[in-house]
């Protein structure tokens, strides 16, 4: 072969590799064909996440911005998980239940839900409501003659800590025995039912419950 068309080869030769070398330290974004969520040949995907400068800080100092509430509860569609100082609302509902192993009702358990002022179901734990409970008799007695204020049967107090206290069993609430309450000859029974709870933020909601026919 003739010298100068071989010199004119190795010429071309070394411009190429020149230009390859030049292309990849200078672009090595025109030599990658996999993007963020390319798969590998093992099956698994690898994604990329973007994580904010107040995040790396944080993690970087071993710490993170996520709370965690002492006791899970799990929200669904139409509650909120906060804190009382969200509560606008109480409500309550009453079952006689049989808490022994004698059969017959023992007592009443007072079932309950919070609110918020959206009409969320609050979901709440690490938090204590005092409460005060009334329990009065119906507006007439046994002789149907009027009893006019109502007579208390029964005052009694309780601290909530935890939204699920109210409501997920028939032994979930406020429990009163009709041991305990202050029934007379001509008491007809349990007429109406009122809690006033006391936020820890400051202020009360109140619920009641009366019944036509009484509870016991």
């Amino acid at each position: 072969m003739d010298k100068g068309k071989l010199a004119i080869i190795i010429l071309v030769i070394a411009l190429i590799v020149a230009g390859g070398y030049i292309v990849y330290k200078n672009y090595p974004n025109l030599l990658n064909i996999s993007g963020s969520n390319a798969k590998e040949t093992s099956g698994n995907t690898y994604v990329t996440y973007q994580t904010s400068p107040q995040a790396s800080q944080q993690q970087s100092a071993g710490t993170d911005n996520i709370n965690y509430p002492s006791q899970i509860s799990y929200v669904h569609a139409g509650e909120v998980y906060a804190t009382p100082s969200a509560i606008k609302e109480m409500d309550l509902y009453v079952e006689p239940v049989d808490w022994d192993s004698v059969v017959g009702n023992d007592g009443i358990v007072i079932h309950f839900n919070f609110y918020d002022e959206q009409g969320r179901k609050v979901i709440f734990s690490g938090s204590s409501i005092d409460c005060v409970v009334n329990v009065y008799t119906p507006t007439t007695d046994r002789l149907m003659r009027s009893v006019n204020p109502r007579k208390v049967l029964y005052k009694g107090y309780a601290t909530i800590t935890n939204s699920d206290q109210g409501e997920g069993g028939p032994l979930a609430g406020i429990r009163i025995a009709y041991s305990d309450l202050s029934l007379g000859e001509y008491d007809r029974g349990i007429g109406q039912i009122k809690i006033t709870a006391s936020l820890p933020s400051g202020g009360t909601v109140e619920a009641e419950e009366t019944y036509i026919y009484t509870r016991k």
